[in-house]
């Protein structure tokens, strides 16, 4: 048993102290569990819907996220609604699952702050027909994640902003910003350039690679 399926399992034994709806087990081959009904409640306390769930951990855990299944047969196995073909959920786009996986995870904070916003945004789709903030799905919700930090739509831009932080040398706060804009750094892209250091730099070169091989590189 890897030790990411070890800290699972102590954080998994005691998880109904927080979610009393949800419960430790093992499979078949003694691998830990999280099974039961993870409810949602609205803002007025209400139960708005509760969805039956299982989380299975990964070997990487919690450097990475741990499995989520929906298991009461509310969800198609479809990735336009955000499930693998194996079952369990696309919760966020990997680039933002490396960024908060970074320091580490626990479970109660992931279903806290991952678990349940997704299968808010579920419901929402199920009563809407469309989820509330929905990304593309694989290489494209990934670079997608990298506009919205950068702030632009322009694949050249976020290349050339990926070079530059992968030099690792922050500008000082009233310096012109290195997108080169004009703009002071501190009110153009310091908060970009933060989040996006917590990358290594191998992880940057992988992201960069990606976009400087999509067709709308150099034209847009």
């Amino acid at each position: 048993m890897s030790n990411g399926i070890v800290i699972f399992k102590q954080e998994a034994i005691t998880i109904n102290r927080e979610f009393p709806d949800l419960s430790y087990s093992e499979d078949e081959n003694g691998i830990p569990l999280v099974i039961g009904v993870l409810k949602l409640i609205d803002q007025k306390g209400n139960l708005l819907d509760s969805y039956k769930i299982r989380i299975s951990p990964t070997d990487s855990y919690p450097l990475r996220f741990p499995h989520v299944f929906e298991v009461g047969n509310r969800l198609p196995i479809n990735i336009d609604w955000h499930v693998f073909s194996d079952g369990h959920c696309c919760i966020k786009s990997i680039p933002e699952e490396i960024l908060l996986c970074r320091n580490g995870i626990t479970l109660a904070s992931f279903i806290k702050n991952e678990v349940i916003p997704y299968f808010f945004n579920q419901k929402f789709r199920e009563l809407n027909g469309y989820f509330l903030n929905e990304r593309s799905h694989g290489t494209q919700g990934n670079i997608e994640f990298f506009e919205d930090v950068f702030k632009t739509s322009s694949y050249t831009e976020i290349a050339k902003g990926l070079i530059y932080i992968s030099q690792r040398k922050e500008p000082s706060r009233v310096s012109e910003c290195f997108c080169g804009s004009g703009s002071k750094y501190r009110k153009c892209h310091r908060e970009a350039f933060r989040i996006l250091s917590q990358f290594t730099n191998e992880e940057l070169d992988y992201y960069f690679k990606i976009i400087i091989s999509s067709p709308r590189y150099l034209t847009v």
